[in-house]
C-alpha cells in the first residue's frame, strides 16, 4: 500500500527528530496541543508522560489537513444538499459534483492517505507507549479512539479496508479485510478506548478537546448505526442520552447559530472537535470559513464553494431558524463586521444570489455572524466532527430501528427540535422514520452527513439517481489508482 509505505518513511523521520508541531489551539487560551517540539531519537522517546502526550498530539494533526478540514465538503457535493459551485474552479471536485468520482483525483487519494497517516501515528503510540502511568493510559486510550475515528472515516467512504494495526512488521502491502471485520475492528478499538479514558466530567480544563470516554462511547453508537447494528447502537447511546451516573453531561448549545462560533469551542455540545487556533498557521487553524465564505471581493474575501441547493432550502420548515443559520439567500446579512483597513462594513453588502450562480444560495454555517478580521483563512473556530445533536438523532434512529423504543426516539428528536424552535414543535412528518430523516437533514445540513445517510438508508438511488448516482458502486468512493498500482493485494471497488 503506497500510502502506508510513504507514511512509514515520514514517520521514521519523525521518530528521529520528533518534530511534533503544536496544533489545534483554542482562540482564547492554550490547549493541550500547544507544546514545544522536542529533538530526541526514537530509542529515547515515549518514556515520559510528556513524550507520550507529544506522540499522541501528532496523531490529532490530520484532523486539520486540507481535505479533512478546509475542503471537507466533498461528501456534501455528492449529496442533494449542495453543489461545488464556482464553475471550473476547484476542478479536483468536479467528478464529485457529477457523482462520477475519478479514482485518480486528488480528493480520493488524499482523503485515503491523510486518514492512513493518522492511523500510522496512532500505531506508533500504541506500539511504543506503555501503560505504567495514568497519563500514559489516557494517551493509549486517545490513540485507540483516534485510530477508530480514522478508520470510521475511511470505511464509510471506501468500504472494506486494509487494516494496518502496527508499525512493527515489514509488510508494506496489506489486503482488504471484509466489511464486517473492518467495522468490528473499529468497535473493538472504541471498547479499548472506553476502558482507558476518563469520563467528560473528569477531564481537566487543560485537556479540553482530547478524546474521552464520552467521545468513544458516542462514536461507538454512531459506528454501530452505520454497521446496521441497531440494538447495539441503542444500548450504547442510551447511557449517554440518559446521562447515566451523571458522567456524560452533554447538552445542546442554547442557540443553534452559536454552535459554529469560536465562543462555543469545547462546550457541552462538543463531543469531538478538531481544535483550531486563531491566526495560526494553516495546519493549526481552521480554513473552512474561507473556502465556503461567499465570494464577494468588496468585503472580506471568501472562495464561495459548497453552494446549498434549492432542495435543501425547501426541506426546512418556513419558520425554522436553522435555515437562516445554514443558508444565505438574496439580501441576507453575512455579519456586522468592519472590513479591515477600510471604513466599510460587511453588513453594507448583503448576500447576492449572483455570487452563487449555480444555485443562488450560499453556505452560512461557520460564516454567519462570525467576525474573522484578517484571519478569514485562519480562524479559531473548532471544526465540529461529532456534536451532541448528532448523538441524539443517532439514538432516535437506533431506538426506532431496534423496535419497541419509539417514545424514547420521539423524546430525543424533540430535544433537537426544541432547541431549534424554542418550543416543542411537532415534526411535520407523522411517520417517525421520515421525521428522523428530515431532522437529520436540516439539523446536520452541510456537515458531511447526508450522503452517507442516504447510502446506508438505501435511499441514494431515489434521491440521487436523477443527479447521476450509480447504484452499482453502492455509494463507495473508488480506491485511489496509486494504491492499486503499488499494492497488488488491493482490488477496486465495484462499478469503477
Amino acid at each position: 500500500m503506497r500510502s502506508t509505505l510513504i507514511i512509514r518513511n515520514v514517520a521514521i523521520r519523525y521518530s528521529i527528530c520528533f518534530l511534533f508541531v503544536a496544533v489545534f489551539c483554542s482562540s482564547c487560551k492554550k490547549t493541550f496541543l500547544e507544546t514545544t517540539p522536542g529533538y530526541l531519537n526514537s530509542a529515547e522517546f515515549y518514556k515520559t508522560d510528556i513524550q507520550a502526550e507529544q506522540a499522541v498530539n501528532a496523531a490529532y494533526a490530520p484532523l486539520l489537513s486540507f481535505w479533512t478540514n478546509k475542503i471537507s465538503f466533498e461528501s456534501d457535493v455528492l449529496s442533494d444538499d449542495a453543489v461545488k459551485g464556482q464553475g471550473s474552479d476547484l476542478s479536483a471536485l468536479t467528478s464529485f459534483d457529477i457523482l462520477n468520482i475519478d479514482p485518480a483525483s486528488d480528493p480520493v487519494a488524499n482523503i485515503w492517505s491523510d486518514n492512513y497517516k493518522g492511523v500510522y501515528r496512532c500505531n506508533l503510540v500504541l506500539d511504543n507507549v506503555t501503560s505504567n502511568t495514568e497519563t500514559k493510559k489516557r494517551v493509549l486510550g486517545e490513540a485507540h479512539f483516534l485510530r477508530a475515528f480514522y478508520y470510521y472515516r475511511l470505511v464509510v467512504r471506501y468500504g472494506a479496508l486494509p487494516l494496518v494495526k502496527t508499525t512493527m512488521n515489514s509488510e508494506t502491502t496489506t489486503a482488504k479485510s471484509t466489511l464486517d471485520e473492518t467495522y468490528k475492528f473499529v468497535i473493538d478499538e472504541l471498547i479499548e478506548a472506553e476502558k482507558l479514558l476518563p469520563y467528560p466530567v473528569d477531564v481537566s480544563s487543560v485537556n479540553a478537546g482530547r478524546a474521552n470516554k464520552g467521545t468513544a462511547t458516542c462514536l461507538k453508537g454512531i459506528v454501530y448505526l452505520h454497521w446496521g447494528k441497531f440494538q447495539q447502537s441503542y444500548e450504547t447511546l442510551k447511557d449517554v442520552v440518559n446521562n447515566t451516573g451523571a458522567k456524560f453531561n452533554y447538552g445542546l448549545t442554547p442557540k443553534f447559530i452559536d454552535i459554529f462560533k469560536a465562543v462555543s469551542n469545547n462546550n457541552s455540545e462538543s463531543v469531538f472537535d478538531a481544535l483550531a487556533r486563531e491566526g495560526a498557521g494553516f495546519d493549526e487553524s481552521n480554513g473552512f470559513n474561507f473556502w465556503v465564505r461567499p465570494r464577494n471581493g468588496s468585503t472580506i474575501f471568501g472562495l464561495g464553494f459548497c453552494l446549498p441547493t434549492k432542495s435543501l432550502f425547501d426541506e426546512f420548515e418556513v419558520d425554522d431558524p436553522r435555515r437562516a443559520a445554514t443558508i444565505f439567500r438574496q439580501g441576507d446579512i453575512i455579519s456586522n463586521e468592519p472590513v479591515p483597513g477600510t471604513t466599510d462594513n460587511v453588513n453594507l453588502h448583503p448576500f447576492e444570489s449572483s455570487w452563487a450562480p449555480e444555485t443562488g444560495f450560499g453556505y452560512a454555517k461557520y460564516v454567519k455572524d462570525v467576525f474573522v478580521g484578517t484571519n478569514a483563512e485562519r480562524t479559531g473556530q473548532n471544526k465540529r466532527m461529532i456534536r451532541y445533536a448528532e448523538v441524539l438523532l443517532a439514538f432516535a434512529e437506533a431506538a426506532h430501528k431496534a423496535g419497541g423504543h419509539d417514545l424514547e426516539a420521539q423524546s430525543a428528536l424533540m430535544q433537537v427540535r426544541q432547541r431549534a424552535f424554542g418550543f416543542a414543535k411537532p415534526s411535520p412528518f407523522t411517520d417517525l422514520f421520515e421525521a428522523i430523516v428530515h431532522e437529520r437533514r436540516v439539523e446536520l445540513a452541510l456537515e458531511g452527513k447526508r450522503y452517507f445517510d442516504l447510502v446506508r438508508w438505501n435511499l441514494a438511488q431515489q434521491y440521487l439517481g436523477p443527479l447521476g448516482y450509480l447504484s452499482a458502486r453502492k455509494g463507495l468512493y473508488p480506491i485511489p489508482v496509486a494504491e492499486l498500482n503499488s499494492n497488488s493485494k488491493l482490488s477496486q471497488n465495484g462499478g469503477y
